[in-house]
């Protein structure tokens, strides 16, 4: 043990990165040219996947004129007159009808209308005078008809490759027929935790020890975006048990997540380990707070983030540099929901060597309140947050009343 803590510390003496800031750290893994396979689903069940070609219609939409409300398809020229109605169309009817002057077809909502039509009165603005005849209470009437091609036209481009697909997304697959779309495959993701002192939850804490928060945070982080990562537990503070534990994993995984082990103590393992691997290490700490030691190491379709134990900092390293990362692989570019909202009270800070993140709770009146937080390890100030905000490197407070962009979590 003391001789690997020895030859670790002499490794890394002459192995030191420079600080980079998170910019430049989040740049740096999304130049990634690393893409997931591609595979067919159903429509279905495509929530949240990212499309892997553009949509191109292969029809019409609507695929024929399609009456707007339930009324009566007539000829404008016979809009003053008592009309006869000759028969009903309901939706789904494909039979073809021509109206005869002095006459009008009942039809409902959705369904084609006649040919020579050129307006349908709601039911609303016509009087029933007899059995099979009415009059039209407003000249005024729109048109109410959706011509043929009016949304969607044979072979517009309706949806772009990249797209993360929403419900409205899927809708409008399936409203051009697909039953099936080609996505990007989700990577395979392998978490692990390193630390002597983390035990899971359900077993009885002994002095020293606490909860693994950390595993149980990352693997929900992960289906937050459709992803089911593959949880390896915890690993004993050795060099061995590691360096074991990670080569397992990237065996098997296309991202590796490991947590802990990753500032310059005297058991932290995890970069030294990553920069004896075939991997390529960009970086061993980033100028954030919380979040300062964060390895990102690869070898173009392998990829591992060593993560701080502190769970704070592992919300926000995922949230901001991991989480883009796992879209971009994806095929997708990340865009964060950012608001620019009033901060209805001070933050301040003592030191600005760091970009610092913060999180806020959202007012009744949209402001946004700073929430009492101790650091990097006190994860129940993110309790009622709703998003986060930062100070830049060199900034050390944010004014009451000033506009400030909110991230939302």
């Amino acid at each position: 043990m003391c001789l690997i803590s020895f030859n670790k510390k002499l490794f890394l003496e002459f192995n030191i990165f420079k600080m980079i800031t998170h910019s430049e750290a989040l740049k740096i893994v999304l130049k990634t040219d690393f893409q997931t396979k591609i595979e067919k689903i159903d429509v279905k069940n495509s929530i949240g996947r990212v499309l892997a070609s553009d949509i191109i219609s292969s029809i019409n939409m609507p695929p024929f004129n399609k009456s707007m409300v339930d009324g009566y398809a007539c000829l404008k020229s016979d809009i003053d007159n008592e009309l006869i109605v000759d028969k009903i169309i309901g939706a789904g009817d494909n039979d073809q009808y021509i109206i005869e002057h002095g006459h009008c077809i009942k039809i409902m909502t959705g369904a084609p209308v006649p040919k020579n039509a050129e307006i349908v009165v709601m039911v609303e603005d016509v009087e029933v005078t007899s059995s099979n005849t009415i009059i039209i209470n407003n000249q005024n009437s729109s048109e109410n008809i959706s011509p043929l091609g009016e949304d969607i036209r044979l072979g517009d481009k309706v949806l772009e490759k990249s797209t993360l697909l929403k419900p409205f997304h899927c809708g409008i697959l399936a409203s051009l027929g697909y039953d099936k779309v080609d996505v990007f495959a989700k990577p395979k993701v392998g978490i692990i935790v390193t630390g002597d002192e983390i035990i899971e939850p359900g077993n009885k804490l002994k002095s020293g020890q606490i909860y693994n928060s950390n595993a149980y945070q990352l693997i929900n982080n992960c289906k937050t975006i459709g992803i089911d990562a593959e949880y390896y537990g915890i690993a004993v503070d050795t060099y061995e048990d590691i360096k074991n534990a990670f080569n397992s994993m990237k065996a098997k995984n296309d991202v590796v997540i490991i947590t802990g082990g990753v500032s310059m103590g005297d058991y932290d393992y995890v970069a030294p380990i990553l920069k004896e691997s075939e991997l390529n290490v960009w970086f061993d700490s980033i100028a954030a707070q919380p979040g300062r030691p964060l390895v990102y190491a690869e070898n173009g379709n392998k990829f591992c983030f060593g993560m701080p134990g502190n769970p704070v900092s592992g919300l926000v390293l995922f949230e901001t540099i991991v989480k883009p990362f796992l879209y971009k692989i994806m095929g997708h570019d990340f865009k964060p929901n950012v608001f620019k909202l009033k901060l209805d009270s001070k933050i301040s800070r003592k030191k600005a060597k760091r970009k610092s993140y913060y999180p806020v709770k959202l007012n009744n009146d949209n402001s946004v309140a700073a929430i009492e937080y101790h650091g990097s390890a006190h994860l129940n100030s993110y309790v009622q947050a709703w998003g986060i905000v930062f100070l830049d490197q060199g900034v050390y407070e944010i004014e009451e009343g000033s506009d400030i962009d909110v991230r939302q979590i």
